[in-house]
């Protein structure tokens, strides 16, 4: 279940790539191909990711009931990966539901308020949490001998990353005030 998740986690970066640049182009108000079809590649490969985790979580807590020994304190890193991967839920959601579109022809949405911009802040600030604190174990299950290398360009690219989809969420929330 290990690799699959890994094989998961993989298409999910992929995809994420592939549609935040995308999307982030189209807010900035460049003419991206649609979206839709990597989008919904990468919800399935989200929800695919988190029903590994649900099972290999409940697995791990049935596993420590059974030996009578929880370590919580130990485990802190592991319950902050699961939590991590948690508060991306909620944003995730809003995300989809303001950024479908409303017709069949012409790609139109809704009001991008203040309160839109902030939820997808939240949803940029716990995927780069949820990333950072689960990178190592990543390259780990990869086989990859140096981590802290890796684990460095992964977050320089992730953060740049970031920075532009932040950039573009607020250029699109500025066009809306203008209007």
């Amino acid at each position: 279940m290990r690799r699959i998740n890994l094989f998961l986690v993989i298409g999910i970066a992929v995809t994420f790539v592939l549609h935040s640049v995308g999307g982030a182009l189209k807010l900035f108000g460049g003419d991206a191909q649609s979206l839709k079809p990597v989008a919904v590649v990468c919800v399935v490969l989200i929800c695919l990711h988190t029903l590994a985790g649900i099972y290999l979580t409940v697995k791990t807590c049935v596993s420590l009931h059974r030996s009578g020994r929880g370590y919580f304190r130990n485990n802190l890193m592991f319950w902050a990966r699961r939590i991590s991967g948690l508060t991306i839920i909620i944003p995730l959601i809003m995300h989809i539901m303001i950024f479908q579109g409303t017709g069949d022809e012409a790609y139109r949405l809704v009001y991008f308020n203040t309160g839109r911009l902030i939820s997808q802040i939240l949803l940029l600030v716990s995927l780069a949490l949820h990333v950072m604190i689960n990178v190592k174990p990543m390259l780990i299950s990869t086989g990859v001998r140096n981590t802290k290398a890796f684990s460095g360009d992964i977050w320089f690219i992730l953060s740049v990353l970031l920075l532009f989809l932040c950039a573009g969420f607020f250029v699109y929330y500025l066009r809306w005030a203008a209007v």
